[in-house]
């Protein structure tokens, strides 16, 4: 397993309906939410991309909120954007670098 990849630490969140964000910490775990379920789990860098192993999540029903950070399976960081894919490599929605905790 190759070292965490320092430039995705700290909160990445988007200002689509329900806030959907992202936070990863130092120790390896990430946690966030799709605007409506947290989700949260284990993240490790894989050949220049950093892979997201997803845990325990909540699985309430929102109107109105697209949960497609859900389908989150890899990461990648341009500069201020992380762009989220899903487990076919196609990228499912972005995230900007954010100066805040969700917390």
């Amino acid at each position: 397993m190759e070292p965490i990849e320092s430039n995705v630490l700290g909160l990445w969140s988007s200002d689509e309906p329900g806030e959907p964000h992202l936070e990863f910490g130092e120790d390896g775990t990430f946690s966030g939410s799709d605007g409506c379920n947290g989700i949260g789990g284990e993240y490790f860098a894989d050949q220049g991309a950093v892979r997201v192993q997803l845990g325990a999540s909540t699985l309430k029903a929102c109107a109105d909120i697209d949960d497609w950070l859900r389908g989150v399976k890899t990461v990648t960081v341009d500069g201020d954007t992380m762009q989220v894919m899903n487990e076919n490599g196609d990228e499912i929605g972005q995230l900007q670098r954010s100066g805040e905790s969700a917390e």
